[in-house]
């Protein structure tokens, strides 16, 4: 296990160890020194020593307790600021690797197993960097300690010893049922954990109730609640029978060295004060023996916890490069007539494994959570080949795009769902990489850039707006912390939200609610208009930003939209034909390749698909 800890990289200060160190060896030592005292106190005192006499044996044995003392709280203070620090800087590593996922490979993961990674399977590791190796070095000391001063007052003390090994044997029997036993309490807790998520949310419930699975949904509680119980009594009955063997097997060596004491003491090879220090040291090798044996359980529970830690750190899907802005931005290049512009652009979605994260991706319980552009991806389109080893691959979604959108022009993309709509937006975001072609930002191959770096120039609006439970002013100048109160409030005004601004008692202040539920859905949409406004980036894309709101609203926000776009390039996906009448542009795509494009008058008087579309009322 220290092998894997080495291998972690993680950066160690070795000098702040070497204190611990002493301070734990001194704190396993130094109270060995005290039964070896008061045997000869009592030598002394048998042979007529005064309490005068006998003082400064007693200042040396309260002297050595303190300092024992002492040492420990030392070490043990040194330790937890160490072993802390370096659990946590992984932790850090843990949370940097699955920030830089690709976008597709949070499709797969449940929200709870990734956070589950971050806390519960951090806090089983930390015990890896803080308790055991204090616990070790402070045992194995111990134990060596007391071996030494057996063997000084007499060699036959040792042999009272044989009987620990028989009682490990007991100990290593049931801590291997307790074992066996841990995993499937994890697997009940996961299942009770599963249970309660699928079941307890609002929409959840009302679906239980329309099924009328109510008394169904307690009995499957039940059964897992009673599993548990079995399993928790199976755990609590073996560890009793290792308290059992350690008890019996101290009270064994105890009599043992009465016995050896007595023997010894009569054939005058030891003195009285000597056989009451060997009954001092079963009494004192209790505590490091049981941290040596007892450190298995800590390990197996830590093993585990790294084993699922290290699977997301090996992963060849984290820590992307290709996510993070890079340090230095990339240098501008020479201006260029298009700010989007897609190049006979292909795209097949990948295989599962080729997006899978190990101990965190399962298809069947990732969360339907994504939202926005990436609401659009079906995990089906995730799957493997039909079959594995030809060289069947998951169907194309975009064949030979090809549009460009110019700074003060707006271009609207029409079809019908699942005709690759979404998917546009996420290679224009750089969420995705294009299987073939090129997507160019300002000039600049996409493929080139970080994503970040491609945001630098990309404002997007969604149609689910995700604000964080945070303020308002938060909020909106989240990523431009040096953004003024007074720039955010212009920003609000060009959105549209200067009256709610003015009746908020606490104006910027306002706390939005959990994924912004202390607004309505128009005011959220407006909200990330002002959003667009601040971050004035040459491309603005729309991605169903009207979706949910009623006629009047919708001329509002799109109102809102033309004022901003004025100097961007607009890239809109709408279902609402009023969003992409306004577009100077409409590409009409199809099973992913482009049908028709000319301006929403001339598609209209050719009678195409796009025709029939909008006659329809709505485009996808």
């Amino acid at each position: 296990m220290f092998g894997r800890v080495l291998r972690l990289g993680l950066a160690i200060d070795w000098l702040r160890v070497l204190p611990i160190l002493a301070a734990t060896v001194l704190a396993a030592a130094l109270p060995v020194g005290v039964p070896l005292l008061l045997g000869r106190i009592i030598d002394g005192a048998l042979r007529g020593a005064g309490l005068m006499e006998l003082l400064p044996l007693l200042g040396l044995v309260a002297g050595l307790a303190i300092a024992a003392a002492l040492a420990e709280v030392l070490a043990n203070t040194l330790g937890a600021r160490l072993g802390y620090g370096l659990s946590w800087q992984l932790a850090r590593r843990l949370y940097g690797e699955v920030l830089r996922m690709p976008m597709l490979s949070y499709a797969t993961i449940n929200p709870g197993v990734l956070n589950s990674r971050l806390t519960n399977d951090m806090r089983m590791v930390d015990p890896l960097f803080t308790v055991v190796p204090l616990a070790t070095v402070h045992g194995w000391v111990g134990l060596a300690a007391v071996g030494i001063a057996l063997a000084l007052i007499n060699p036959w003390f040792l042999a009272a010893f044989a009987l620990v090994p028989l009682a490990l044997l007991a100990v290593r029997f049931a801590e291997g049922q307790i074992n066996a036993t841990i995993k499937d309490s994890y697997e009940i807790n996961a299942a009770v954990a599963a249970q309660i998520e699928s079941t307890t949310s609002g929409d959840a419930v009302s679906l239980v109730r329309q099924a009328r699975a109510t008394g169904a949904e307690e009995q499957r509680f039940a059964t897992l609640a009673d599993k548990s119980v079995a399993l928790a009594a199976r755990m609590d009955n073996w560890r009793a029978v290792i308290n059992v063997a350690y008890r019996l097997c101290f009270d064994l060596i105890t009599v043992l060295f009465i016995g050896i004491g007595v023997l010894l003491a009569s054939a005058g090879q030891i003195s009285i004060g000597n056989v009451v220090s060997a009954l001092f040291f079963v009494g004192l090798v209790r505590q490091p023996l049981g941290e040596v044996v007892g450190r298995r359980y800590p390990l197996i529970r830590a093993g585990m916890g790294l084993d699922r830690v290290e699977a997301v750190l090996q992963s060849a899907n984290t820590g992307l490069p290709t996510v993070a802005a890079a340090a230095r931005p990339p240098a501008q290049p020479a201006p260029a007539p298009e700010v989007l512009a897609f190049e006979a652009v292909g795209y097949t979605y990948p295989g599962r494994d080729a997006l899978a994260v190990r101990t965190l991706s399962d298809v069947a319980s990732a969360s339907a959570g994504m939202t926005g552009f990436l609401a659009g991806v079906s995990l089906t389109r995730l799957d493997q080949p039909a079959n594995p080893g030809t060289t069947d691959q998951p169907a194309r979604i975009l064949s030979d795009i090809s549009f460009a959108v110019r700074r003060g022009e707006t271009l609207a993309i029409a079809g019908p769902s699942g005709s690759g709509k979404s998917t546009i937006i996420s290679l224009a975001c750089g969420s995705l990489r294009p299987s073939s072609g090129a997507v160019r930002i300002e000039g600049r191959d996409a493929a080139a850039l970080a994503e970040e770096d491609i945001w630098r120039s990309v404002s997007l609006v969604s149609q689910d707006v995700y604000l964080r439970d945070a303020t308002l002013r938060d909020n909106l100048r989240y990523g431009l912390e040096d953004a003024t109160d007074e720039r955010l409030t212009d920003a609000l005004h060009q959105a549209g939200l200067g009256q709610l601004l003015r009746q908020l008692p606490e104006g910027l202040g306002t706390m939005v609610g959990q994924r912004g539920k202390r607004f309505s859905g128009g005011e959220r949409q407006r909200i990330a208009i002002a959003r667009a406004v601040l971050r004035d980036r040459p491309l603005l894309i729309l991605d169903e930003a009207t979706s949910h709101l009623d006629a009047e609203r919708e001329e509002g926000i799109l109102d809102a939209i033309a004022a901003i776009a004025a100097n961007r390039a607009v890239l809109v996906v709408a279902h609402r034909t009023s969003a992409i009448e306004r577009a100077d542009r409409v590409v009409m795509i199809e099973h992913g390749g482009v049908v028709e494009r000319g301006t929403h008058a001339e598609l209209i008087a050719a009678g195409g698909r796009y025709a029939t579309m909008h006659r329809a009322g709505a485009t996808g």
